[in-house]
């Protein structure tokens, strides 16, 4: 297998505050949608409405080459109740896509010298009681501080709709918690509370509400037209997207998220993040080169070593990133109840994509991987077919037969402990592996071995018969 991604990270924010084409300019579009002369605007738009009516909510989808837009392509309403349709300029409930926007807010406060990565938070947080370590600044952006998660406390606290919450409440629950999850630094746990109190943070030393410094620090002048934090507020009646859940086959309305900012709250359209993609990689009113490599940092622990984030990738501002087999990826999702959103910068090969849907049961990663794919951009990491054949695990004392099913990997599972075989179908992620639920199966450079995932069970070993029988 290849030495961990986080290893090249020492290049990667180099890479990625230059340019975006550094590996070319373009990217070749697959030779299936060249001989079939299939428009990819239609084949995009067929993989969000082949599951979905016309009268259903769905997704739009973005892509950018260099800071300019390729395509834009919307199904589905935003409003089932009249009809109105997604567009360009409909806004979204952010969820997590929010968190590189908040890390952005306080980075511009540190490339003015009003705030260090390495400051005490208790100094703007007083009310936080004094941990066993310090946590910086940038352990609440690297989520490595052990603050306790908000909407976690907000839901163990009885709220059964954390969409109640203010940001008063959610901010008392984590003043009041006596210490930290585990000692600041040390380790990596995703956190809404850490990105909440970073908000705060520069609420403070910016003595502005959080969504007014952010508009005039952010959002006016990267020219998104539509973008804005929430602020304990309600939003206008039809000027977004309602979030819905599907239930006993119809769709129920979902308006469930916090009215509050700094881990979510954001609401942006695909036409704010077409602008911010232009900020990125061509004016630099915001994304400056002292911004860029504020937020394409990697964290790292106390002892030096960078930040992992479970996946294989690194945490930095707001944003995932490392490698996914030889290439460079940025990216981050963004999920609430009614809401799924995903998000991929490929600066190899100067390419974007986002995904924004109003529906809760689809899975953005696998929507975003099956658009790639339909408008012929080989997704990072994954190998160009499905690995097939007969692996067998030692461990498992069981065989893993594998069988592709277009993009799809059917798996038949056979073992002393189950009465005959279990068939499950695994779909292509954005992280390079292919997923049933809880479970994963990663490909490796070796094509006799594959890595077997459930949870955090550790890897299983998987090796294809043909080979074990000759070792």
């Amino acid at each position: 297998m290849t030495a961990s991604p986080l290893a090249h990270l020492r290049t990667f924010a180099y890479y990625c505050m230059i340019g975006a084409g550094l590996g070319g300019v373009g990217i070749a579009f697959g030779s299936a949608n060249a001989a079939t002369h299939v428009n990819p605007d239609d084949a995009v738009r067929a993989v969000f409405a082949a599951r979905a009516s016309s009268s259903a909510p769905g997704c739009i989808w973005g892509e950018f080459a260099e800071g300019r837009t390729v395509r834009i392509v919307a199904t589905g309403q935003a409003d089932m109740a009249t009809g109105r349709k997604l567009d360009t300029d409909t806004l979204f409930y952010g969820a997590s896509l929010s968190k590189q926007f908040t890390a952005l807010a306080a980075a511009t406060l540190v490339a003015q010298g009003k705030l260090s990565m390495d400051d005490d938070i208790r100094h703007y947080l007083p009310e936080l009681p004094a941990y066993s370590r310090p946590v910086t600044v940038a352990m609440l952006m690297h989520h490595t501080s052990g603050i306790r998660d908000s909407l976690s406390l907000l839901r163990m606290a009885g709220m059964e709709d954390v969409g109640r919450a203010s940001k008063g409440e959610a901010l008392d629950l984590l003043f009041r918690q006596r210490d930290t999850a585990f000692e600041p630094g040390s380790a990596y746990s995703y956190s809404n509370g850490g990105y909440l109190l970073l908000a705060e943070v520069v609420a403070r030393v910016s003595g502005e509400p959080f969504d007014v410094y952010a508009r005039k620090a952010i959002f006016a002048p990267a020219g998104m037209p539509h973008a804005y934090f929430l602020s304990d507020a309600s939003l206008r009646p039809g000027s977004f997207a309602h979030g819905y859940v599907r239930k006993d086959g119809q769709f129920e309305l979902r308006d469930t998220f916090p009215r509050f900012s700094g881990s979510g709250g954001l609401m942006l359209s695909m036409a704010d993040l077409a602008a911010w993609e232009k900020d990125v990689a061509e004016e630099h009113h915001v994304w400056t080169p002292a911004i860029a490599r504020i937020l394409l940092k990697p964290g790292r622990f106390n002892d030096g070593s960078l930040v992992d984030d479970g996946k294989g990738l690194a945490y930095a501002g707001g944003l995932h990133l490392g490698l996914r087999g030889t290439e460079h990826v940025i990216m981050h999702g963004g999920s609430a109840e009614g809401f799924k959103h995903a998000y991929l910068r490929l600066p190899d090969r100067g390419r974007s994509f986002a995904l924004l849907c109003n529906r809760g049961d689809w899975r953005a990663s696998t929507k975003l991987a099956e658009a790639l794919r339909a408008s012929g951009t080989p997704l990072p990491g994954l190998l160009h077919r499905p690995p097939q054949g007969v692996f067998h695990s030692d461990e498992l004392n069981a065989d893993y037969s594998l069988a592709a099913e277009g993009d799809n990997l059917l798996v038949t599972i056979r073992s002393p402990l189950s009465d005959g075989a279990q068939v499950l179908r695994f779909e292509p992620g954005d992280d390079g592996r292919y997923h049933f639920g809880s479970m994963n199966l990663a490909p490796t450079d070796d094509p006799a071995r594959l890595v077997l995932r459930r949870g955090r069970s550790g890897d299983i070993i998987l090796i294809r018969r043909a080979e074990r029988n000759e070792r």
